[in-house]
């Protein structure tokens, strides 16, 4: 057990003591620009290369596959503008979900602007997408399909094996979102015609992250500049932050059934202690979700208020996803997409997410610290 718990590993994961020592060298020892032609130079770029093999050996892919970039939110839009720019296929259209991260949205609603239309697709109150829905949509033929592999607030996951048969079936591109999926669960790239992941989101560090394509020729620069990374993506790359990520992401595939096994040990503590203790609660989250995800509504307490007051008592939380937590009080996209209970409550919410961080026993003294909070405070009409 911990004094100071960290249960939100969904927004931020820590440094991983073996990616620091492994960047350590790159940030101070070796700092040459990678594209230099002198030894140290050529050092750093066959570190580059080395650190891509490393992360197309966990993927089962290429290392002509792998392309760095600076996170997921980079390589989400690269990739689906990618995908809709293929002149003269298909249908102008795009097909996503309602439950998607802002950087999927936004890209698919700046596609509306250049005459793309963006279908959506309806999801279940678990948050899975509706297949019938996917097929019908297939059959206009559109230029992409865009899917979390799994959701960052409720972490749902998504039958992707499923989605990329029928893509492939009809020809239409597929892009995932594998942010929160990477390194925390098995993700297999039969069928994907582009995946995306971030360093941070398990273990690496923040500012780096990577797309996966299929066919690289599909990819379109979203920058221009020099040759690196074949053109495609340029810009001197960051060497310690490369090398960093491809360490931890090769530590949470060796570690991976372990780690989800530990942390939906302390999900099921949290909730069995939660449950017991205070019986006005829903969960929007499922045991078949994200290990270690625990989306809990409280109806009558706001998320927000909950959450600087669980930051008081040693308890770090988010009220839904990191890059929606402004100090304005505004609903998550993903609850009220998800309708019934989870949308008329979607102000009452918090996100627990354990994670490497953690010792066992924390699920119990989260939900502990949290329910001496409950009780101190008054029931609320939001």
């Amino acid at each position: 057990m911990s004094d100071t718990i960290y249960a939100d590993h969904a927004a931020t994961t820590p440094l991983e003591p073996e990616a620091w020592e492994a960047m350590c060298y790159w940030l101070t020892k070796d700092f040459s620009n990678p594209a230099a032609l002198y030894r140290s130079g050529i050092a750093a770029h066959q570190a580059v290369e080395r650190a891509r093999q490393s992360v197309a050996e966990c993927l089962r892919c290429s290392a002509s596959q792998i392309f760095f970039t600076s996170g997921g939110s980079e390589s989400n839009t690269w990739a689906i503008l990618s995908g809709a720019s293929r002149a003269g296929i298909g249908s102008r259209e795009v097909v996503t979900t309602p439950i998607e991260h802002h950087s999927v949205g936004r890209a698919c609603a700046s596609l509306k602007k250049s005459g793309i239309a963006v279908y959506t697709l309806p999801v279940s109150e678990e948050g899975k997408i509706d297949l019938p829905a996917l097929l019908r949509a297939l059959e206009r033929q559109p230029r992409l399909v865009t899917i979390q592999y799994a959701n960052n607030e409720v972490g749902t996951i998504q039958d992707i094996p499923t989605i990329s048969t029928l893509c492939q079936k009809k020809g239409v591109l597929l892009h995932v979102d594998a942010v929160q999926a990477v390194g925390h669960i098995p993700v297999a790239l039969d069928g994907i015609d582009f995946l995306s992941a971030s360093a941070h989101k398990f273990g690496g560090p923040k500012g780096i992250g990577f797309l996966y394509a299929r066919n690289p020729a599909l990819l379109k620069p979203l920058i221009f500049g020099g040759e690196q990374q074949s053109g495609l993506r340029p810009g001197t790359e960051p060497v310690a932050q490369i090398v960093g990520l491809a360490c931890a992401l090769k530590l949470a595939c060796k570690q991976m059934e372990q780690h989800a096994a530990f942390k939906r040990m302390l999900a099921e503590e949290f909730c069995q202690t939660l449950r017991q203790s205070w019986t006005e609660v829903y969960f929007n989250s499922t045991k078949a979700g994200l290990p270690g995800l625990v989306s809990v509504g409280l109806p009558g307490y706001e998320g927000q208020n909950l959450t600087y007051r669980l930051d008081v008592a040693g308890v770090c939380v988010s009220p839904g996803a990191a890059c929606d937590n402004t100090r304005s009080r505004n609903a998550s996209h993903v609850l009220l997409a998800l309708g019934g209970t989870a949308a008329r409550n979607a102000l009452c919410t918090l996100r627990f997410s354990f994670g490497r961080a953690n010792q066992p026993g924390d699920g119990t003294q989260a939900a502990q610290r949290l329910v001496k909070i409950l009780q101190s405070m008054p029931k609320r009409s939001l």
